[in-house]
């Protein structure tokens, strides 16, 4: 009888070879021992705990939550997760699919999310803490997230012990969580230039009919 476990394992060693990933790149990039993760992938090993599970997901273009059942994470723990604030809703039209990802039109941008909608028109739904700034083109060299925009800082919001970056990024706008301690450190003020990334799978993608 085939556990949990294994498929679990089975589920990342596919995407991650679907990705052209190398077990050893996976595991320094997420920040897991290499002989830790290749006993996971053999299903020796069990599942990680949820942010490691989360940074996995992230990183192959797994849907979150699928990846979290597999992981055994309770269901009302998922459901939490999920229900989380999504503050920004951008409108697309699907032009396009390869394997899980498709192709969205947003007019200014190109996006990709994981899933297939079953509609030409979506909205993508984003959490702010699921976004990442860089100053520069080139801070996206450390990552592989697929979605990259430019945007300029129109206005900031305190948020508890962080701050949401607010972006106009021509079509749509962002609000991109950010704590004060990276706000100084980019010197970040209205009217500077920045960049946003966010992975493929971070998006809640609803049809619009």
């Amino acid at each position: 009888m085939v556990t949990n476990r294994e498929i679990f394992g089975k589920t990342i060693r596919s995407a991650r070879e679907d990705n052209d990933i190398g077990l050893r790149e996976l595991a320094r990039t997420v920040g897991i021992n290499y002989s830790t993760l290749s006993r996971m992938e053999r299903g020796e090993r069990p599942p990680p705990d949820l942010d490691m599970v989360i940074k996995i997901a992230d990183e192959l273009n797994i849907e979150q939550s699928k990846l979290l059942r597999l992981a055994g994470v309770p269901g009302e723990v998922i459901a939490s997760r999920e229900t989380q604030r999504v503050e920004n809703w951008i409108e697309g039209r699907v032009v396009d699919r390869a394997g899980e990802l498709t192709e969205i039109d947003t007019g200014d941008w190109t996006l990709h999310v994981v899933g297939r909608p079953e509609t030409g028109k979506v909205l993508l739904g984003l959490r702010p803490k699921d976004i990442t700034l860089f100053l520069t083109e080139n801070g996206f060299s450390g990552t592989s997230a697929r979605n990259r925009i430019k945007g300029k800082i129109v206005g900031f919001e305190p948020c508890g012990n962080y701050n949401l970056a607010k972006l106009d990024c021509g079509t749509f706008s962002l609000k991109v969580a950010i704590t004060y301690t990276s706000m100084e450190s980019m010197n970040l003020a209205v009217g500077k230039e920045v960049y946003a990334t966010f992975k493929a799978a971070a998006p809640v993608v609803k049809s619009r009919g």
